[in-house]
């Protein structure tokens, strides 16, 4: 974040969507910044779910959380759209009403929908507020929001290209991780999880709800390559539903696997991977690149959007020797052959 904001700010918002991938790098930047001004105040603007207190509980530095619920656009349910408008126009207001008791300095939001009504209820009231976009391609609540501010925050240089009439400021995506998270010791860890130390180590990173592509292309692709399956050992982040059958896959094929929906410790696991594969989400994407890892990027794509194919291919230009891209619709012995080419 700019020095700007850490000169002068008393008081910041902040606001992040319903998601992992926007909240935990807005509560990382937000504790950057009490860490280096701690005498600040950060209010954090976000909907209130379950995983929102879940994640908020893991960072205590950030005390002050306004809690709104806004679900998500009706697409294709027209007869709900009153309802939405209703809520959306309720948390607007609200949002008036909050930022108008706390006058804070600056508002930064990291996209989603619950971005708009805080923002703009900001720029009723003079408040000025930055964006900060995560991907390549800027989601549609960042894209309607710079039609009203001036500086938008990026992580990735391609995103300019998006916003040729605005202040664009390339900036280090804010991992939650430190360098004291790459300190560790290989042969510890393997004996805590019960994994070998004469075999290579793959990781595969699908998220604490899971991916169903990618869960399905590790298992057409080791399904059929016994000589690959009898080289290495998994740790495997899965949805909570699909654990027991993955551990059961992995078991008859002989292969000594982790398998879980959410871990605390996950720089351990990033620490023990020889290779990575996982999805083109920023944030893992920029995890990787920061514990240096070898990894095989299988982004998302569906015929709606394909921001992650964009990502991933900005990461394996920025770094070819780390990051290779296998699409989701290729073979698996494409796959395979990636694996085998990277350990």
């Amino acid at each position: 974040m700019s020095a700007i904001i850490h000169q002068a700010m008393l008081i910041l918002c902040f606001v992040a969507g319903k998601s992992g991938g926007h909240l935990l790098p807005c509560l990382t930047q937000a504790e950057k910044i009490l860490k280096s001004e701690p005498t600040s105040q950060v209010y954090l603007f976000s909907c209130g779910t379950s995983l929102d207190e879940k994640i908020m509980q893991k960072h205590p530095l950030v005390q002050h959380y306004v809690p709104s619920v806004l679900d998500g656009i009706p697409y294709g349910q027209p007869w709900l759209f009153p309802f939405f408008f209703y809520h959306a126009t309720a948390y607007f207001f609200n949002s008036i009403y909050k930022l108008w008791n706390l006058n804070p300095a600056k508002i930064i939001s990291f996209g989603g929908l619950n971005s708009i009504p805080v923002c703009l209820a900001g720029k009723i009231l003079g408040i000025p507020f930055d964006l900060y976009e995560l991907n390549v391609e800027p989601g549609k609540s960042i894209q309607f929001l710079s039609y009203f501010t001036d500086t938008i925050h990026i992580c990735f240089s391609q995103t300019a290209q998006f916003f040729k009439h605005k202040k664009c400021i390339l900036e280090p995506y804010p991992v939650r991780f430190t360098d004291q998270d790459r300190n560790y010791d290989k042969e510890k860890l393997l004996q805590e999880w019960s994994l070998r130390s004469d075999r290579k180590t793959i990781v595969i990173l699908g998220g604490s709800q899971g991916s169903l592509f990618l869960n399905q292309a590790i298992k057409n692709c080791l399904g059929s390559n016994q000589d690959l399956a009898n080289q290495i050992q998994i740790i495997h982040q899965i949805g909570i539903n699909d654990q027991a059958d993955y551990q059961e896959f992995y078991e008859q094929h002989g292969m000594p696997a982790v398998v879980f929906a959410y871990n605390e410790q996950l720089q351990n696991f990033y620490n023990l991977a020889d290779l990575i594969i996982c999805r083109a989400g920023a944030g893992t994407l920029f995890e990787v690149e920061f514990f240096k890892k070898n990894c095989i990027i299988i982004p998302l794509q569906t015929e709606l959007n394909d921001h992650q194919l964009k990502n991933a291919d900005a990461m394996a230009a920025m770094h070819p020797d780390l990051f290779s891209v296998v699409l989701q619709d290729e073979c698996p012995e494409k796959l395979a052959s990636a694996i085998e080419s990277k350990i």
